[in-house]
C-alpha cells in the first residue's frame, strides 16, 4: 500500500474544515493542546504545491478544466511520507488526508481520482438550504447567485487567479457533486456524513468515522485521543480563536471561515421563491438524505 489517499470531500461550505480538525486533532495533535493551525495536517487538493511543477499558468488562465490533465500526476507525485499515526506504534503507512471540494469528475478522459491512489472517501453533505447562507456570506455573494451556481447544469468551476499556479476547483452543482462521490469509482470504500448528525451527536458521529478508518487502516480506536478531539475542534473554539489570530484560507478571504455553523438557518433567510428553487432542483437528493419528505 504507497501514496494511498483518504479524502475528505464535500461540497464548499459543509463542514469539511471542522471535520479537518477532528480528524487531524485525532491522529496528529501528540501534545493534546489546543493548535489552531493543526488542520494543515491534512492539506487541500489541488492546490498550488501540487501543480507547481507541472502546471502552466497560460493553459489554465486560457482554459481552467485543463487542470484535469494534471490531477493524476499530482497525486502519483505526492510526497506522501510513511506516517506513524499517533498513538499506534504498529500503525505506519504511506497514507495521507486530503481535503477537496472537487467533484469526482472524469473530464476529456482525465479522471479526478482512481482506486490505485485512493485508499478511503469521507463524503460530508449539508442541506442545501443552509450551504446557500454559509456559502453566500464566505463568497460575499447574494442567496440568488450561490442558488444558481449550486443549480447550473454547467459543470461549474472556481479559480484563483492571484496565485502561481491558478488554484481551480470543480464542484459543479450540489447535486452533481454529491452523485460524484457517492457512486463514483464503487470500488473505493466510503462513509458517508450529514453535517447536522456530526452537529446533533458529535461524539458518537465522530466514532462512526473513526472506526470506519480503524477498519480501513487496522487500528485501535482511542477514546481520550477522540474526546479530546472533539474538544478542542468545538465551532466555539474555532470562531474564537480565527477572531483572535486570523484564519489560514486556502482561497484569500476577508470574510470570516467561521460564521455560524449552525442548521435552519435558510428558514429565516430565504423566500419562499429560493427555497422552491432549490427543493424542486435537489427534491430525490434531499428526500434520500431526509432533507425533505
Amino acid at each position: 500500500m504507497n501514496n494511498k489517499i483518504i479524502w475528505l470531500a464535500s461540497y464548499p461550505k459543509s463542514g469539511n474544515t471542522w471535520l479537518r480538525y477532528l480528524i487531524s486533532n485525532y491522529f496528529f495533535n501528540s501534545e493534546r493542546k489546543f493548535n489552531f493551525k493543526i488542520a494543515k495536517a491534512i492539506k487541500n487538493f489541488p492546490t498550488e504545491d501540487h501543480m507547481k511543477f507541472i502546471v502552466n499558468r497560460s493553459e489554465i488562465i486560457k482554459n481552467p478544466y485543463s487542470i484535469s490533465n494534471y490531477w493524476i500526476q499530482a497525486q502519483e507525485e505526492l510526497k506522501i511520507k510513511s506516517t506513524q499515526f499517533l498513538n499506534q506504534s504498529n500503525l505506519q503507512l504511506n497514507t495521507a488526508f486530503l481535503k477537496t471540494h472537487n467533484a469526482l469528475v472524469s473530464i476529456n478522459n482525465n479522471s479526478f481520482t482512481n482506486e490505485d491512489l485512493s485508499l478511503a472517501i469521507i463524503q460530508i453533505v449539508r442541506d442545501p438550504r443552509d450551504v446557500v447562507i454559509s456559502y453566500a456570506n464566505f463568497a460575499n455573494s447574494s442567496y440568488d447567485e450561490i442558488i444558481g451556481e449550486m443549480t447550473s447544469d454547467k459543470l461549474m468551476y472556481r479559480i484563483d487567479k492571484s496565485i502561481d499556479p491558478p488554484r481551480v476547483q470543480i464542484p459543479g452543482s450540489w447535486k452533481f457533486h454529491y452523485l460524484s462521490w457517492k457512486t463514483g469509482v464503487p470500488t473505493i470504500p466510503r462513509i458517508l456524513v450529514k453535517y447536522e448528525d456530526l452537529l446533533r451527536n458529535t461524539e458518537d458521529e465522530f466514532y462512526r468515522i473513526i472506526k470506519f478508518l480503524s477498519e480501513i487502516l487496522n487500528f485501535k480506536i482511542n477514546m481520550e485521543q477522540l474526546k479530546f478531539s472533539i474538544e478542542f475542534s468545538s465551532f466555539k473554539i474555532l470562531s474564537k480563536s480565527e477572531k483572535k489570530y486570523g484564519f489560514f484560507h486556502e482561497i484569500k478571504n476577508d470574510r470570516p471561515f467561521f460564521h455560524k455553523g449552525t442548521k435552519n438557518q435558510w428558514q429565516e433567510k430565504l423566500s419562499q421563491l429560493q427555497i422552491n428553487k432549490i427543493e424542486n432542483n435537489f427534491k430525490d437528493e434531499m428526500r434520500l438524505l431526509g432533507y425533505l419528505k
